[in-house]
């Protein structure tokens, strides 16, 4: 009887505290994810490179040259594609609740932050090629956090909870170890750097007793060290960025598709262009002055909206299509002072439209030397048929 009301104040006390942590991190990881996709699109499996870089991935050739040690904390925060944060944030759901109920937000944050960091930092040394990222060094952690609390606290923790962590955290652990052993693209380094520091962090830690109101003063300043180590890293990582600049039109399912969309969206914006002038040329060749300019507003229009469906990718990219921008403005403004300028000023408007297909011609030059370079350096090959 005595054991089972000790056992009933222990659940009491742990189902009543909250875990907020859990969940603004869960909420960071979304936030840059779709910061991401915004700036390079979405895949199921993987996300642009540039994109993984400029928001801070970890990169052993950055951090060398450059010493952003900050990508070991960023790092942990990003992930490879859409399945990659589902499956870390569902992992993080179900067990950073339970750590952080047991061993307190303050404490648990610097178990989160910790594990992450030692997860990134094995990968820098034992993975130095990739170009890696994600929560799962530090969900690593917290499963080892948990065996490890079973194990220090199994003689006064209730029956229950110890069944629970022998039944189902020691094989996940065991589970998910093979699964990164089997699979090439998996960074199991990584996984296996948190798990080890969390076994060890567990072992000098103590949990957050029922009876503990508040975490003591000590813990509460290292949860305001790793809310700044996190916040300054971050800092680092957008005062430096510089991949694709994050847009409503990269909201797609393709990661590096931006590239293809750029350049299908500009030859469609040219060919509209030509096309609106021929109709307006068309058009304007009938002598009573009835001239339906309709067809050429509609291939003007056309061209401008292929415009604005062009995703941002870089400076270079957006002056390109400003320029294109500025002749289908023009020559909007041309069309629509057809009819009138016409019947006043013939010659005036043919002077217009000589200077704007001449400057047409002139961008037409500059943007086919450009372009070949810079489809060969995104990994597309220019054909012509």
């Amino acid at each position: 009887m005595r054991e089972a009301t000790k056992d009933q104040h222990f659940f009491r006390a742990l189902v009543g505290r909250s875990n907020p942590l859990t969940y603004l991190i869960l909420g960071i990881n979304l936030g840059l994810f779709v910061l991401m996709w915004m700036s390079g699109g979405m895949g199921l499996l993987s996300t642009d490179p540039d994109v993984l870089r400029g928001f801070g991935a970890k990169a052993n050739n950055l951090i060398d040259n450059q010493g952003e040690y900050w990508r070991f904390v960023t790092s942990i925060f990003l992930h490879i594609g859409f399945l990659h944060l589902l499956l870390n944030n569902y992992a993080l759901w179900i067990v950073g609740q339970e750590i952080e109920r047991l061993y307190g937000s303050s404490r648990f944050a610097l178990l989160y932050l910790a594990t992450g960091v030692a997860g990134s930092v094995a990968s820098y040394f034992y993975n130095p090629e990739a170009l890696s990222a994600g929560a799962s060094g530090a969900i690593f952690g917290l499963f080892g956090v948990m065996a490890t609390f079973g194990f220090r606290y199994r003689k006064e923790i209730p029956a229950a909870i110890r069944r629970d962590i022998l039944t189902r955290v020691v094989p996940l652990i065991l589970i998910n170890l093979g699964f990164g052993f089997s699979v090439q693209m998996i960074d199991n380094s990584a996984h296996i750097g948190g798990l080890v520091t969390g076994i060890l962090l567990a072992l000098i830690i103590p949990y957050q007793r029922p009876h503990e109101k508040m975490s003591p003063m000590v813990w509460r300043a290292a949860l305001a060290v790793c809310l700044v180590i996190i916040i300054g890293s971050f800092t680092q990582a957008f005062r430096r960025y510089d991949g694709p600049p994050p847009s409503l039109a990269n909201l797609r399912l393709s990661p590096g598709s931006q590239v293809a969309d750029y350049w299908n969206s500009m030859r469609d914006a040219r060919n509209a262009f030509y096309q609106a002038d021929a109709a307006m040329i068309e058009a304007l060749k009938k002598p009573d002055g009835s001239a339906d300019l309709s067809s050429a507003k509609e291939f003007n229009q056309q061209g401008l909206r292929a415009l604005n469906d062009a995703p941002r990718i870089d400076d270079e990219t957006d002056m390109h299509r400003q320029k294109l921008l500025e002749l289908l403005n023009d020559q909007k403004g041309l069309i629509e002072s057809s009819g009138q300028a016409l019947q006043r000023n013939r010659g005036e408007w043919t002077a217009r439209r000589k200077d704007l297909i001449s400057r047409a011609t002139r961008f037409a030059e500059d943007y086919d030397a450009w372009d070949t370079g810079f489809l060969k350096k995104h990994g597309y090959e220019k054909t012509q048929n």
